[in-house]
């Protein structure tokens, strides 16, 4: 694989090759998937251009996804990648957002093909991501997830998250029984104090009117937000929510694309997006729905939707541009043996900093690919 130059490149390139790797990475941890070893099935992709750069990016279906599955956004590339041989990055960039099928595969797909295209651009302009998509900061906050355990683990977990210099803690909340989850909320609290951000992922677990009492009851805990409190098609039942409690509610499930984003604030259903930059659709997509919110008063957040460190990277540029103020879910790399980079993305004291290399500023680790490949693989020349 061609090498990162980051000579000064001022006149006109072109992308002469575009290549893709399907790779299969198990779960790091599996005493937290219930003892079972579950891999996460994703796709990389390079941009080559016919002066050496080259650009990465990744299209990795949410969730553990399949071989299938990426055999799929594979069999899309090869039909899209020929489009993009002859072109500049920036032309690129911009054929692939148009072109690329509005599905959930093409969604990522095109966030994949947006990523190495603008990493092309970084390199050959000398700037790195975060400054091309007007990024503020350059040490992103991140928020500590605590998956589902009892009360005290919580809390010992959670204060070990702020021990660590994490600003944000997140709890996994929506049991069968509410009494736990107020009992977890109420002790992460005491041993937290009220100066830390604490969030709480119902993970669309409650109806609207289980929501409304128990978010009465979690009131005193003054929590940020509340993800997800009820199935994410209701936007109906999650307005009432909105409507009836004081704590503001976030849009996880529901929120995917722009499309999303219009219906929530139209249906009145969330105070805060929490934008997934590979469902919603790509740099553009994300970056349109983080206006929109704006625009109408809501609150963006950046999280990731388990994806491996080069698309954590393209998600932490965006999250750049969201200032410090908004702590992002940008984490879920740490469930896997490997992220594929050679030096991983990693919170230190609670944040993690925005590569400021030109482009998109990491280098993958080729062993842990040639590792962890599968048979998902092409080529267009």
């Amino acid at each position: 694989m061609v090498q990162r130059c980051f000579a000064p490149h001022n006149g006109p390139m072109e992308i002469s090759k575009v290549e893709w790797r399907g790779v299969k990475v198990p779960y790091g941890h599996p005493e937290d998937t219930g003892g079972k070893q579950l891999v996460r099935y994703a796709l990389l992709l390079w941009m080559q251009t016919d002066d050496g750069l080259l650009g990465v990016g990744e299209a990795s279906p949410p969730g553990s996804a399949s071989e299938e599955r990426i055999a799929e956004i594979g069999a899309m590339l090869h039909e899209l990648a020929p489009i993009t041989i002859g072109l500049t990055p920036s032309m690129a960039f911009d054929v692939v957002s148009a072109l690329t099928p509005q599905t959930p595969e093409g969604d990522v797909l095109r966030f994949g093909l947006e990523t190495a295209a603008l990493d092309l651009i970084g390199q050959q302009r000398l700037r790195p991501i975060e400054d091309l998509l007007s990024g503020v900061i350059d040490w992103v906050p991140m928020c500590a997830d605590i998956s589902f355990v009892e009360p005290a683990e919580a809390a010992r977990q959670a204060k070990q998250a702020v021990d660590d210099g994490f600003i944000c803690v997140k709890l996994s909340i929506g049991s069968r029984f509410v009494e736990h989850d107020i009992a977890v909320v109420r002790q992460v609290r005491e041993a937290i104090g009220y100066d830390i951000a604490l969030r709480a992922d119902a993970d669309e677990a409650w109806s609207p009117d289980r929501a409304i009492a128990t978010l009465k009851m979690l009131e005193q805990f003054n929590l940020e937000f509340v993800e997800q409190p009820v199935m994410n098609l209701d936007l109906k039942g999650m307005a009432e929510v909105r409507k009836a409690a004081s704590t503001p509610i976030a849009a996880d499930e529901s929120q995917k694309t722009f499309a999303d984003a219009l219906n929530i604030i139209e249906a009145g259903a969330a105070d805060v997006l929490i934008i997934k930059p590979a469902l919603a659709g790509g740099i553009r997509a994300t970056q349109s729905i983080m206006v929109l919110a704006a625009q109408h008063g809501l609150r963006s957040v950046i999280a990731s939707s388990m994806e491996t460190g080069v698309g954590t990277a393209a998600a932490l540029h965006l999250a750049s541009c969201l200032g410090e103020a908004e702590a992002s879910g940008l984490t879920s790399g740490r469930w896997l043996e490997s992220d594929l980079l050679v030096h991983p993305l990693v919170p230190v004291r609670g944040h993690i900093t925005v590569p400021q290399t030109p482009g998109l500023g990491i280098e993958v680790d080729r062993d842990a690919v040639d590792r962890y490949t599968t048979g998902v693989m092409g080529v267009v020349q």
